[in-house]
């Protein structure tokens, strides 16, 4: 049985648009996961098991800010889940409402353990976390950076806590129909989008359950991917300012004293088992028609968190506040800003770069943010671009910063 407890207000959590707490019960665990017993220096290992097959299996350090190793499953068109098939039609309309579509997978939810789960309506990358397509990933366990609890940033001193935002294949690659996907291309950045499905693995990768096809779409098109994503309870935390405790899903922070019948030592089920790795081949898929330069890397994406950059208006005033201070965190900022609008948000970045150049001089503490500057206006080809090109030449010889970017627009 599924029942929505409470939707919540996720207004200081930028990667999701509406979340509710759920609560499971007489659930099959069908859909689980299974952990070793640690190792001497606290090294996990896990599978996410769909009726007793590995989908994803995982190699998590002791360390909360080192990356886990991730490997692929068995492909989960082999694990004989009807209820995949079940939600096919429901999901594959146009979406509605959280409500309405948890109410949609709620076969893929009883599928869990018993306990509470926060179901979020987000939008996700269609990589890994790095410049690569979120389905060629290597077939034996890899590093994967996107797979670490807590991102260290060394410019700010910083981390940021993991929430979901990458994704990891749970099937495989030759059953990917790329007219399928074409299918959803003129659909999948709509706000009615049909939505994919995915399970929170760890750190900021979700296993994707059900859209691979959407994903690919997604991919080709260089936008999010809508995603109703499955974030089990990961922990407790206290404030003890506040002398108040909390539960954690992801980076989603609840008050127990909000949550009725909720009982933190029977939330987090540890199944420890002999865990084996068996590896599975998969073909590469072409790359060559996705726009994958569309997509911060997992060091961008945090490096705006961890700038505390993400909910500024980062207006023409706060540029040029940030280019004349003397602190240097203010200049670390706005690069952080540049490159992960270059990627999300090239018009913006096109503005920020402009006054960038147009307001400093090249200086020693400056020569990186005005080279990565005009590599933003030279990606933007215009009159004003060309202009602003014309111009460095005309004021720098070749030991300038930037002189090989401008000098190559043509």
């Amino acid at each position: 049985m599924i029942e929505v407890k409470k939707t919540l207000d996720t207004h200081d959590y930028l990667w999701c648009r509406e979340a509710a707490l759920i609560k499971v019960s007489s659930g099959r665990k069908a859909l689980t996961e299974v952990y070793s017993e640690p190792t001497d220096d606290y090294t996990v290992k896990s599978h996410l098991l769909l009726n007793g097959k590995p989908i994803m299996q995982d190699e998590a350090p002791g360390c909360p800010t080192c990356c886990s190793l991730l490997a692929r499953g068995c492909g989960i068109e082999n694990t004989g889940c009807d209820e995949l098939k079940i939600i096919r039609d429901k999901i594959n309309s146009e979406y509605t409402d959280l409500r309405t579509g948890i109410k949609n997978i709620e076969p893929i939810l009883d599928l869990l353990d018993d306990g509470h789960y926060l179901v979020a309506d987000a939008l996700l990358y269609p990589t890994d976390g790095s410049d690569r397509f979120f389905a060629n990933v290597k077939d034996e366990l890899s590093c994967i950076r996107a797979a670490t609890d807590q991102y260290y940033n060394s410019e700010f001193i910083e981390v940021t806590k993991g929430f979901p935002a990458y994704l990891y294949p749970t099937q495989s690659n030759s059953a990917l129909n790329s007219g399928r996907a074409d299918f959803y291309l003129d659909k999948i950045d709509k706000d009615n989008a049909p939505r994919a499905v995915a399970y929170y693995d760890c750190g900021f990768i979700c296993a994707l359950l059900d859209g691979h096809h959407k994903a690919y779409a997604a991919a080709k098109k260089g936008c999010l991917l809508p995603t109703l994503v499955i974030i089990p309870f990961s922990g407790i935390g206290e404030d003890r300012r506040k002398q108040e405790k909390y539960a954690y899903f992801a980076d989603i922070t609840l008050p127990l004293h909000e949550l009725a019948g909720f009982e933190a030592k029977n939330e987090r089920k540890i199944k420890n088992q002999a865990v084996e790795f068996k590896e599975y081949h998969n073909d590469p898929i072409p790359e060559d028609d996705l726009c994958l330069d569309f997509y911060p890397t997992v060091d961008e994406l945090t490096g705006l968190y961890a700038s505390g950059a993400e909910k500024l208006d980062i207006t023409a005033e706060l540029v040029l506040q940030w280019i004349k201070s003397t602190d240097s965190n203010d200049r670390e900022r706005l690069g952080c800003v540049l490159r992960y609008y270059a990627k999300r948000e090239p018009e913006r970045a096109y503005t920020i770069a402009r006054t960038v150049v147009t307001s400093v001089k090249e200086t020693v503490g400056l020569t990186e943010l005005i080279r990565f500057s005009y590599k933003v206006i030279a990606a933007h080809k215009c009159d004003e671009s060309e202009q602003l090109m014309i111009n460095y030449l005309i004021d720098h010889d070749k030991s300038g910063a930037a002189w090989e970017i401008c000098n190559s627009y043509w």
